[in-house]
């Protein structure tokens, strides 16, 4: 039996509503990741990728291939085509990402959004240009 109580479900909806908004805020500001990383731990995170990845967009999950090898051969060549970095990750992955990013001339931080009701809010969306 799942246990359900009126906090739960309006805060299940407030985190539907900021997941659904995240894509939207970041295509109001002009911004067409490149790359969308995610962290296929949290549904959050993946649905997240698959709404990107139907725009045509690459995505990378760290767990399936190692960051640090992605920015020495495919992330640069993505980067250089146009566009940003995004991700739904926790700050691991995030900070590897902005600690290579500023090594390929990229370090402008343009969305850093908590996702909420998402493990304690360790779940960011955020996009690197």
């Amino acid at each position: 039996m799942i246990r359900s109580d009126r906090r739960t479900l309006i805060k299940g909806s407030m985190a539907m509503a900021a997941l659904g908004a995240m894509p939207a805020a970041l295509r109001a500001q002009g911004i067409r990741p490149a790359l969308f990383i995610y962290d296929a731990r949290f549904a959050t995170s993946i649905q997240l990728a698959e709404e990107w990845q139907g725009q045509g967009v690459a995505v990378l999950d760290p767990r399936e291939h190692d960051l640090g090898l992605a920015w020495h051969g495919h992330i640069p060549h993505l980067l250089a085509q146009g566009g940003a970095l995004a991700g739904a990750t926790l700050w691991s992955d995030r900070f590897i990402c902005e600690t290579f990013a500023k090594d390929h001339g990229r370090s402008q931080v343009l969305h850093d959004r908590q996702l909420p009701g998402v493990n304690d809010g360790a779940l960011r969306h955020w996009a690197i240009a």
